[in-house]
């Protein structure tokens, strides 16, 4: 009767046989594995069979996977998860990252499936009335939001597309208000008064069963649009835009009060971290993605989150740009390993170009790029990406206000307070160098610039930052 070790042994020679294309380190690491009990998804060894003989009749190298090649050999979500476990478990020198679209098509199909909800009947949430509904005197103005306009010495020109929809918005608030208040058996004339400036801040601080609480800043910009709204139609009387305007201030006074400045956030953030710790925060990132698979949704999102605070810190770019970028179109990499950035920016229409990053962002840069990828397939990556969207790598560019959440739940500040800071630290170091401060922000002008003054004048923190840099650089 053979002995037990015999009766192991014979089972993994069985299971290595029947991987014949499977190297032979691997077989054997899978077949021992799944012998005894260590791997436990059925079928891994025949889904190594089936994966490594593909690749062979592809005469490409496993390192050299692709997409198509995992779709080719798994016809399952389940087959998917089984290889790439197995994978992950006997040969980890396979790249797991050009399975993700794949990993997310089944999943989606999954939920689609499985997991979809009825869908519930809609009420519109609108509230502001349509132009059409307004007063007609209202309504005739809608027309020179589109126009140059010079009322009572002052000239107002044409709103761009996204202005002109908040102006529009806030007035059909405004409108609603009236109906509001007749509602209220408040009866009020259809021309602007004081009695509709009282009704239209009533209106806003209404509470209403499925609403939230509006804040004094969006009060105050609802009441600053109206007001720039009827002055642009010669819509007001001195007394009713006096009224208008004095509701007005003491919302932004308010405001002020209720929500922390953008020094007091910049002191805040400052006692508690420095600017170099921006690029700490990246490195931890991708260390913490190192040891996730790479095809998850986890270990994408900490790179991405890595990319997004080093090129806020180096580039001090607008989060909306940042958002935008393309691989090959607004920023690219050098044959030299190098990515540099040029665009057109959205807020100004003015091109920023600063030349290479820091050696240290373009090595996050190609550790996002890349995630498991040998380094030697980075020019096919790049070209398998050319035109897709850098923090999402797919077509289409993320929302504007993503790296904005990023930094908020590591950080609690903003892109735009990073941009005040290294700002003020280039003031700092070197008070002359205007230029410098100009061509970080992007400014067609220096006076810009002054916008992004703060009190902080801590020459040891600009110390630090650069000396972190220096070290990152030298240990990535």
């Amino acid at each position: 009767m053979p002995t037990r070790r015999h009766s192991r042994d014979a089972r993994v020679a069985t299971l290595i046989a029947r991987m014949p294309n499977v190297p032979r380190d691997v077989a054997a690491l899978a077949a021992a594995a799944a012998v005894d009990g260590r791997f436990t998804s059925r079928g891994g060894p025949a889904a190594l069979e089936r994966f490594y003989g593909h690749m062979l009749k592809t005469r490409r190298a496993p390192q050299q996977v692709r997409l198509e090649d995992f779709a080719a050999v798994t016809t399952s979500r389940t087959g998917l998860i089984t290889l790439m476990n197995a994978l992950a478990a006997f040969d980890p020198g396979v790249p797991l990252a050009p399975a993700r679209p794949l990993r997310q098509d089944w999943d989606r199909w999954l939920n689609a499936r499985y997991n979809a909800k009825e869908a519930r009947p809609r009420v519109s949430q609108r509230i502001a009335l349509e132009p059409a509904n307004w007063p007609i005197d209202w309504a005739a103005v809608e027309p020179l939001l589109d126009q140059r306009v010079r009322r009572n010495g002052r000239r107002y020109r044409p709103l761009a597309a996204k202005g002109r929809a908040n102006v529009v918005q806030a007035v059909g608030l405004c409108a609603a208000a009236r109906v509001w208040a007749a509602e209220q058996g408040v009866a009020l004339p259809e021309a602007f008064s004081a009695d509709l400036a009282e009704a239209f801040l009533r209106f806003l601080f209404r509470a209403e069963e499925g609403r939230g609480p509006i804040t004094m800043r969006s009060a105050a910009d609802y009441f600053q649009r109206v007001i720039l709204f009827a002055r642009r139609g010669a819509l007001f009387t001195a007394k009713v835009e006096g009224r208008f305007t004095e509701i007005h201030t003491a919302l932004v006074s308010e405001a002020t009060d209720e929500t922390p400045g953008k020094h007091a956030k910049i002191r805040r953030f400052l006692d508690q971290h420095g600017l170099a710790d921006l690029l700490h925060a990246a490195h931890r990132c991708l260390e913490e993605a190192a040891d996730l698979p790479a095809h998850g949704a986890a270990a994408c999102r900490l790179r991405r989150k890595a990319v997004v605070f080093a090129l806020l810190l180096n580039g001090v770019d607008r989060q909306g740009d940042l958002s935008t970028f393309r691989i090959g179109r607004e920023i690219a990499r050098t044959p030299e390993g190098d990515w540099t950035a040029e665009f057109r920016q959205a807020k100004t229409r003015g091109k920023k170009a600063l030349g290479s990053y820091w050696p240290v962002t373009s090595r996050i840069i190609d550790a996002h790029v890349m995630a498991d990828r040998p380094g030697w397939q980075m020019v096919d990556r790049l070209r398998e990406l050319d035109g897709a969207n850098l923090l999402g790598l797919e077509e289409g560019a993320l929302s504007t206000y993503h790296p904005a959440v990023l930094l908020q739940e590591e950080f609690g500040i903003s892109g735009h307070l990073v941009r005040s800071l290294v700002t003020d630290l280039v003031r700092t170091q070197a008070p002359d160098a205007a230029w410098a401060v100009q061509a970080l922000l992007g400014h067609s002008s220096r006076w810009m610039q002054q916008a992004y003054r703060t009190d902080f004048r801590d020459t040891a923190a600009l110390e630090k930052y650069h000396a972190t840099i220096k070290t990152i650089a030298r240990d990535a």
